[in-house]
């Protein structure tokens, strides 16, 4: 067996933490999406598009209901759709295109974390074991962006894709642009269905 300074466990150990660390900061920051959609739909024949509507409804969370943040949300659809080479309609849609968007409260609990400690005694004397256990506990903000293709004229929805990810409410503006334009274009980039991400 290969007896290994100290130093080097430790260094091996401490790297190791700040690896796990750093996958679980990425897994609770990343965006994830998912799709929904009429499976005898042809979604090929989807070519042109308008807004259903033009004003946004208003959530009553100050966070959401600002014609800043409705903007953001156009721009990032409309853009991530002319990729796609889909364009919006002068007259009769092939789709409508709607969204809704809301901010709620999740707690994250960590892994249960133990911890041993031995004491010894002087002569004579027993020693001691100490058994401590902890819970980290986390709570942030999380968005639910979700993006529906509905038929023209009804609420008939042919294509839904959703997205959560961790909300900075102090952001930049920069950061929270450039945040919506990656969550929307990771939500679209499930459309046309069946089509690899």
């Amino acid at each position: 067996m290969l007896d290994y300074p100290i130093y080097l466990i430790r260094s091996r150990n401490f790297i190791i933490i700040c690896f796990l660390f750093a996958l679980f900061i990425y897994g609770c920051s990343g965006i994830k999406v998912s799709q929904d959609y009429q499976q005898d739909t042809n979604f090929n024949n989807l070519k042109t598009y308008t807004w259903k509507y033009i004003t946004q409804e208003k959530t009553g969370d100050v966070r959401i209901d600002s014609s800043l943040m409705d903007n953001r949300i156009r721009k990032a659809t409309e853009s991530a759709l002319m990729e796609k080479g889909l364009i919006a309609a002068e007259e009769i849609p092939d789709f409508q295109v709607a969204y809704t968007y809301t901010i709620s409260k999740k707690n994250y609990s960590g892994p249960v974390n133990t911890g041993i400690g031995f004491g010894f005694g002087s002569y004579r004397r027993y020693g001691t074991i100490g058994i401590r256990t902890s819970t980290q506990v986390d709570e942030y903000d999380e968005g639910l962006l979700v993006i529906d293709f509905l038929k023209s004229d009804s609420d008939i929805i042919l294509w839904r894709g959703k997205s959560t990810h961790r909300v900075d409410t102090h952001s930049t503006p920069e950061s929270t642009t450039d945040q919506i334009n990656k969550i929307v274009k990771k939500i679209l980039s499930q459309f046309p269905p069946g089509k690899p991400l």
